[in-house]
């Protein structure tokens, strides 16, 4: 195959690393639409299965991908991954968990000076990659920005979006995550091992990021009890075991130090109809978190992803079904001032007196919203880093993105997010 990234010698705009797994494969497809505009190519371990899977990608959208550029890459040879970053602009990465796979292309982009956009879940690696990338990339102008899929783009980019329509100051935000099938009886998987293997690494690595880094705000903003019905969405809602908090927490704490604004205190809820499956769930939550503390544990865990998950998580990934048939949004109750205050620890004299309802939500959030999410992030990069934070370093999507109109490219596209302001009131 001739590339014509090699014409002249210049670099392709994107590159989708880890091609031909389940996350990759899912992005490749969405890419074949969001992408047109652009010169992009993908890149593994296997070209036969990469050129086999552009073939099948192809005949679905009727359209021949026979000249998109296929790399061979591995990702533990460092020396074929510093030459795929040099052939591509900004790079994408689906090739996870990131703590076993990420660092050495995340090294590769810096030294090649590649933009990186990744789905990272993994909590701690991010703040292992900030620590050890930060300065470094800043410094060669690069940007390293985590965690671009379904988490944590979604909250992040939301939080955003309730404060650019909030006119005044917000305290807190609790945000209501809820999803849904038109078809309840379809059953199979809805992710693949590698999703579940982030699950598992990340609930090892559980940090107190928020309560050890986070500034005390007054009035302070409490979660709501483990099983409480909520005044905002139909259902009961439990604590989420997501990075959403972390994320949405890393972007506050990231205003506070360069922006000097006032912090947002964010929780996050996932919500359901019956309380009895909410009560389930979280059960089996801290039985995985219990058991993902044990190295022997662990490993049953990272072996038998069907067993421990119920089937919600397999070596084979989703259906198609599971994957056009579902839905979810986050509802975002916000709660705070009329009145701006640019002091960041500013105690008000009266409790909040406004309260904003917002809503993000979009269709197939899986293996549609978070590839779609992550394609977009990537040409945001390319098309608006004058409005991108410094020249480079290491960042959450909502401290990258707060200045774009990633909002608006999301909305353009089949499965991407739709932002809506739902209502607003004042109280007396």
């Amino acid at each position: 195959m001739i590339a014509y990234f090699y014409f002249f010698g210049r670099r392709l705009d994107i590159v989708i690393f880890g091609a031909t797994g389940c996350a990759g494969r899912f992005t490749v497809m969405e890419a074949v639409r969001v992408l047109r505009p652009y010169s992009w190519g993908i890149a593994g371990r296997n070209k036969r299965k990469m050129r086999d899977m552009l073939e099948d990608i192809g005949i679905q959208h009727r359209k021949n991908l026979s000249k998109i550029p296929i790399i061979s890459a591995n990702i533990k040879q460092k020396r074929r991954l510093h030459k795929l970053a040099k052939k591509c602009r900004v790079l994408i990465n689906c090739s996870g968990p990131y703590e076993s796979y990420g660092e050495n292309i995340i090294r590769a982009c810096v030294s090649a000076k590649t933009h990186y956009i990744d789905l990272c879940t993994e909590s701690h690696f991010m703040d292992y990659i900030n620590y050890k990338f930060d300065d470094e990339a800043k410094r060669k102008g690069v940007y390293i920005i985590m965690g671009c899929g379904l988490q944590s783009l979604p909250a992040d980019v939301g939080v955003n979006y309730m404060a650019s329509h909030f006119n005044g100051t917000i305290n807190s935000i609790h945000a209501y995550v809820e999803f849904w099938t038109k078809n309840p009886w379809v059953v199979g998987s809805v992710a693949n091992k590698n999703v579940w293997a982030s699950f598992v690494v990340g609930n090892r690595n559980m940090k107190k990021f928020r309560r050890r880094m986070f500034p005390k705000l007054e009035p302070v903003s409490t979660r709501r009890s483990i099983l409480e019905e909520s005044d905002v969405v139909k259902g009961f809602c439990i604590p989420a075991p997501t990075v959403d908090e972390d994320i949405v927490d890393r972007t506050q704490l990231y205003f506070m130090e360069e922006k000097n604004r006032r912090p947002v205190q964010y929780h996050c809820y996932f919500a359901f109809i019956n309380p009895a499956v909410a009560l389930l769930l979280l059960c089996w939550y801290f039985i995985i978190l219990l058991l993902s503390q044990f190295q022997w544990t662990r490993n049953l865990l990272l072996r038998f992803p069907r067993i421990f998950s119920f089937g919600l998580f397999s070596s084979g990934g989703p259906n198609s079904e599971n994957v056009d048939d579902t839905f979810f949004s986050i509802t975002f109750k916000a709660e705070g001032w009329s009145k701006s205050s640019k002091r960041v620890r500013r105690i008000f004299s009266d409790p909040p007196n406004k309260v904003a309802v917002g809503k993000v939500s979009g269709t197939c959030p899986f293996y549609g919203v978070a590839c779609v999410c992550l394609l977009v992030s990537a040409t945001t990069v390319l098309n608006e880093q004058s409005r991108l934070p410094h020249r480079g370093g290491v960042y959450t999507p909502g401290a990258a993105f707060e200045n774009t109109n990633i909002i608006g490219e999301l909305e353009k596209h089949e499965h991407g997010l739709s932002f809506e302001i739902i209502s607003i009131e004042y109280r007396n």
